[in-house]
């Protein structure tokens, strides 16, 4: 592969990741706002179901993301490993120590937290809709 073989490459996993999270969002964002609006009619057994839907989305999402990074992961390095055999140089500008991993760590972190607010949310505002 050449560089920019490599590049598109590490891009594409990147993009993919972020494809991940935008998934994510949309399904937690459905599953709050239909919660919200059919509280009432909602029985025990669909709000189990629902329960279940965020837990196995948030799942998903953080395996889906974790391959992704994995990859682009792997791709940085065999892209480095290129160029110092071909002794080019590095980019002038080098980003914040670890930027990856914290951003890796943060992308999860909302992943996981927000999957159990919308859940937390959806359960009491159902419990407090089925009360009236």
């Amino acid at each position: 592969m050449t560089e920019i073989d490599m590049i598109q490459a590490n891009a594409t996993w990147i993009n993919l990741a972020y494809t991940a999270g935008e998934w994510w969002i949309t399904i937690t964002t459905a599953l709050v706002v239909g919660t919200y609006f059919a509280a009432r009619q909602i029985p025990r057994w669909l709000l189990a179901v629902i329960l279940l839907l965020y837990f196995l989305t948030a799942f998903s999402v953080v395996f889906e993301v974790a391959e992704y990074v994995g990859m682009a992961d792997e791709y940085g390095m065999r892209l480095a490993a290129l160029r110092a055999a071909n002794h080019i140089a590095n980019a002038d500008f080098e980003p914040i120590p670890h930027f990856g991993t914290f951003n890796n760590l943060s992308l999860y972190a909302v992943i996981v937290l927000g999957s159990l607010s919308a859940a937390g949310y959806s359960f009491v505002h159902w419990r407090n809709a089925r009360k009236t």
